[in-house]
């Protein structure tokens, strides 16, 4: 939807059989993404030294000391971390309201389901075709960028801080934009 929005042509992934973005539950690890990025890197020689890498995980299961060694590693392979805690849907849920509670996954789900937000189980939203999304996140994406930046003053850790999202903080720079 964001490729779409903000026409952007050189966002691309490693994927042979579509070009763009793919977003793809891998229900793997955040170190696990990092290493299979790091090896799809070092594979797929249209990608130069310098090209800006972005895995995308959230909490989950992932204790402190699994994810300081995903952001070593990270770091250690020029690769950035857009993370959520507890999980995604507090991303989604800034284009909606600001945020600055914790939630479980569980209560996020409920949330989003509400009548203020999808107005229907949102786990019928997860995953299915973004086209279903787009009326309700298409236009928001400022607002969840700003709701971002105010929880982001005051839960910049992602190593400890809940809730946390850092996704707003790169789409700038993912879509090569200065508009959201």
């Amino acid at each position: 939807m964001l490729k779409q929005k903000y026409r952007s042509f050189s966002v691309s992934v490693l994927d042979p059989s579509r070009s763009g973005i793919k977003i793809k539950s891998l229900d793997r690890s955040g170190e696990e993404l990092i290493n299979k990025a790091i090896n799809d890197k070092k594979k797929n020689k249209q990608i130069k030294a310098n090209d800006p890498i972005y895995v995308v995980f959230d909490r989950d299961k992932h204790d402190k000391k699994e994810l300081l060694r995903c952001k070593k590693l990270a770091r250690e392979n020029n690769i950035t971390i857009l993370f959520s805690s507890i999980c995604f849907e507090i991303w989604i849920l800034m284009h909606f309201e600001p945020v600055f509670s914790s939630y479980s996954s569980d209560e996020l789900f409920k949330k989003l389901s509400g009548p203020k937000y999808f107005d229907q189980d949102y786990k019928d939203f997860k995953g299915v075709d973004i086209r279903k999304l787009r009326p309700f996140l298409f236009d928001n994406v400022q607002f969840a960028k700003d709701n971002a930046d105010k929880l982001y003053k005051i839960h910049h850790d992602m190593i400890n801080d809940d809730p946390f999202t850092n996704v707003g903080n790169y789409l700038k720079e993912i879509f090569q934009t200065n508009e959201l």
